[in-house]
């Protein structure tokens, strides 16, 4: 598993595309763990089930864990499931890559 993070509109699925081409794309990991959050599913969980249907892709996510601390119980919720789960994946990832200004930095 390739795990990409970064800001909105960073160039991440651009740099997945031209690293990763061959591999399949989960893309916008964020909105999915914003769903089960609002369904009450536990994302943390449900990724802890799930992990071996994220081996061998790309797993590209908005990092929302800068800024200001949302005032919303819900957006709080989920920022704090954002970074339970994508310290997971970056555990469980053979690479985890930073995109800023289309520019990747390798973590991992």
């Amino acid at each position: 598993m390739k795990l990409i993070i970064g800001g909105a509109y960073q160039g991440k699925t651009e740099y997945a595309q031209k690293h990763y081409g061959e591999l399949e794309v989960v893309n916008d990991f964020h909105l999915e763990v914003l769903e089960w959050v609002k369904e009450g599913v536990d994302p943390l969980s449900y990724v802890k089930d799930h992990l071996a249907s994220y081996q061998g892709k790309v797993v590209i996510s908005d990092d929302i864990s800068c800024g200001v601390v949302p005032t919303c119980p819900m957006l709080r919720k989920w920022r704090e499931a954002m970074g339970r789960t994508l310290t997971l994946l970056a555990k469980e990832s053979d690479e985890v890559v930073r995109v800023f200004c289309g520019i990747g930095v390798k973590l991992k």
